[in-house]
């Protein structure tokens, strides 16, 4: 089994509150895949990128596609 790692980083401040405890302290994150292994050589790698909203306070993860919560 494969276990694939995922390297995240902040992209910015999101607009909407948190949904588990209201806190405003929200940032869009993004992230991506990291190169492990036989990855190094394959040239059809895919990072498979992602995006969700963090809360900083509780952190709760809200998934996200095009800005928009899911």
């Amino acid at each position: 089994m494969d276990v694939r790692q995922r390297r995240a980083s902040q992209i910015g401040v999101s607009e909407q509150p948190c949904g588990v405890c209201g806190s405003a302290n929200v940032v869009a994150m993004t992230s991506r895949a990291v190169r492990r292994g036989a990855s190094w050589v394959n040239p059809r790698f895919d990072p498979a990128p992602r995006t969700h909203d963090l809360c900083r306070d509780c952190g709760a993860k809200h998934r996200t596609e095009n800005g928009v919560r899911v």
